[in-house]
């Protein structure tokens, strides 16, 4: 009867979530049907490339899906990305200045507030007669060129800040997937340790079977005891870890992810991790990976656009030598006259004066010094991801090398070696200590595997946040 009910809480367990997660998934698959500003599909066998954020400029929230995933039991790596750039306060402030400096190069493009003046004239002491009433009206006019370069300067400053944001939102997505990747690590290893704790117990079990007719020693039992021991602090640790990371995912994606919420890993498929055809990064030539990094890295754009500002500073600090017009018009009552009059006066000012020249001397060396650094730092940059591309690619390489090892070689032979021992133990040729040594080693074999994945994956994540290439448009 127990056995009978067990079966349909299971089965009616699965259609629950299989039709409910299903269902919450619903909004966020229209989501992704859709071009926005973050669309980053990171299951691997259809990685999208960083093109994606270069292409967009905007993004709006998916209200209805925000609201489904209240109900959801199961969330991703797509959907804690999602979260994280829609709910991120430091990459909201971020667009608030870029929309505030569009403005503000606006701004720039408009003339000084004109002065309109009223003027009593030859004013009699006793305050009897006014010789004159005048009324003028002026305007500044900045010297040609001079508006259009202090709005060149402000957009080029609200570009650089576009790819900062960019750039931002790129460290945000590398660091929720090394978060993502080291919870499925650490799950991996909880499973391991379960397994590992039914076997101790099994052989602490058969031990004192063993034992308590004479045919096994105690120092058997003392050992997998300890040993069992060992792996119940080992659970207790890797949940603390497991919470550590939950925790680092909640403030990032600004979602509360805790032991309740469960992680879909299917984006995660070994067996298309260990195929060799794919992600053939050896025949790849590195400079293409380069060129393509050095035309599309969010931080060089962002340099770039620095360096047009400093330029438009120089040229602004340049053409500050040239003088500002002032036209005045003005209309004057004549009491004593038989008509009244107008007056015009065009004024400029004088920037070469002596006394006051000096401070536009040194904004043209400031402004010059800001173009050299400028320039070195976009050098510097260029450097730096250069390196950080090849290197990249090397540690993906060998991190694929190493996986591929550790499932074709060293896992096959553990388990070999296990089985052996098993058969040994069964017929009574060895005891339980050599069987639990062989399990741990083959069940530590499974480790480094799962941990080559863990790196694997990360490395794959890194060349995508390093290159921003597409890894299926390499070949």
């Amino acid at each position: 009867m127990s056995k009978s009910y067990l079966k349909l809480l299971l089965i009616l367990t699965y259609f629950f979530l299989l039709f409910g997660s299903s269902f919450s998934q619903n909004a966020f698959n229209v989501f992704l049907e859709k071009d926005s500003l973050y669309r980053y599909n990171s299951t691997l066998k259809v990685l999208d490339s960083l093109v994606e954020v270069q292409k967009q400029r905007s993004y709006k929230p998916d209200t209805a899906f925000y609201r489904s995933y209240g109900k959801a039991e199961v969330i991703n790596l797509n959907q804690m990305i999602y979260f994280a750039l829609s709910n991120n306060p430091e990459l909201k402030t971020m667009q608030y200045k870029i929309e505030a400096q569009k403005n503000f190069a606006e701004e720039k493009s408009y003339l000084p507030d004109p002065m309109l003046e009223f003027e009593l004239d030859d004013i009699m002491s006793d305050f009897s007669q006014v010789g004159m009433i005048n009324i003028y009206a002026s305007q500044m006019f900045m010297f040609p060129g001079k508006l259009g370069l202090e709005r060149k300067a402000v957009l080029n400053n609200s570009g650089m800040m576009e790819y900062e944001l960019r750039n931002m939102a790129v460290k945000m997505i590398n660091m929720i997937k090394m978060d993502f990747y080291d919870l499925y690590f650490i799950e991996q290893k909880l499973q391991v340790n379960r397994d590992n704790k039914l076997i101790v117990q099994n052989l602490i079990s058969a031990a004192e079977s063993r034992y308590s007719v004479g045919k096994g020693m105690q120092q058997e039992v003392f050992k997998s005891q300890i040993e069992l021991s060992k792996l119940n602090n080992e659970e207790y640790l890797l949940d603390r870890q497991k919470k550590n990371l939950l925790a680092d995912l909640s403030r990032l994606t600004k979602v509360v992810i805790d032991e309740k919420t469960r992680i879909d890993y299917s984006s995660i498929d070994i067996n298309f991790l260990l195929d060799m055809d794919k992600f053939k990064l050896e025949g790849v030539n590195t400079d293409r990976l380069v060129n393509y990094a050095l035309e599309n890295r969010a931080d060089l754009k962002a340099i770039e656009n620095k360096i047009k500002m400093t330029r438009t500073d120089l040229e602004m600090s340049k053409l500050s030598r040239a003088p500002d017009f002032t036209l005045k018009l003005g209309y004057k009552t004549l009491p004593f006259e038989e008509k009244n009059a107008f007056s015009v006066m065009l004024g400029f000012n004088i920037p070469i004066a002596p006394w006051t020249s000096g401070k536009y001397d040194y904004s043209i060396q400031k402004n010059t010094i800001n173009v050299k650094s400028a320039n070195e730092e976009y050098s510097a940059k260029k450097t730096e991801i250069r390196n950080e591309v090849i290197s990249a690619v090397n540690s993906l390489l060998s991190a694929k090398q190493t996986m591929n090892y550790y499932y074709t070689v060293l896992i096959p032979q553990s388990e070999n070696s296990f089985k052996a021992t098993q058969y040994n133990y069964e017929t009574n040729m060895t005891t339980s200590l050599d069987l639990l040594d062989s399990y741990k080693m083959y069940q530590e074999s499974r480790l480094m595997f799962y941990e080559s994945v863990n790196m694997y994956l990360k490395m794959i994540a890194d060349v995508e946040r390093a290159t921003g290439m597409n890894f299926k448009n390499l070949n």
